[in-house]
């Protein structure tokens, strides 16, 4: 499997994903994991609405998402994964899904133990599943669009980076 991205982003399909993301990556498939919106028969046909035919788009549970990701490892697909959250990020490791960069692109949070960047606030939640990432050996770094600079995330939280 060819993953050319996995990145938390709280909108998922957005104009930065449309017309930044995608074409950088140059990724033939969008994988949405998600649990909520795999139910969500509306809010799939509006987000589906706004990909380009040219690229395939499966929205489902993180698990399913996981699992087909570990079932088809042998395509040669380019694919980007994106969550709405670290949480699932984690999950999707956890199952055994193979990537070693995690991008967090927009977040909020209501009760924000972290600002982390002008778009990125994390919760107490958020950020422990963040460093539960950085230990299993993905580094992680914060990034709205392609062609601004990535910033390492151990950079901003004062963390010991496992990539140094």
């Amino acid at each position: 499997m060819t993953i050319v991205l996995v990145r938390v982003d709280e909108r998922l399909i957005h104009g930065q994903i449309l017309e930044g993301w995608l074409p950088s990556t140059k990724a033939q498939e969008l994988l949405i994991a998600n649990d909520e919106l795999a139910q969500d028969l509306i809010q799939k046909e509006i987000l589906l609405s706004a990909v380009p035919y040219s690229v395939n788009v499966v929205i489902d549970s993180v698990d399913r998402v996981a699992s087909m990701l570990i079932a088809e490892n042998e395509r040669e697909v380019r694919r980007m994964v994106l969550v709405d959250n670290p949480q699932d990020a984690l999950r999707l490791k956890r199952a055994g899904v193979d990537f070693d960069n995690l991008n967090l692109g927009n977040l909020t949070a209501g009760q924000a133990a972290a600002c982390l960047s002008r778009s990125v606030a994390v919760g107490d939640d958020s950020l422990q599943a963040l460093l539960n990432i950085l230990e299993e050996g993905v580094s992680v770094s914060i990034q709205s669009v392609p062609f601004e600079k990535p910033v390492d995330f151990c950079d901003v939280c004062g963390c010991a980076s496992k990539h140094t």
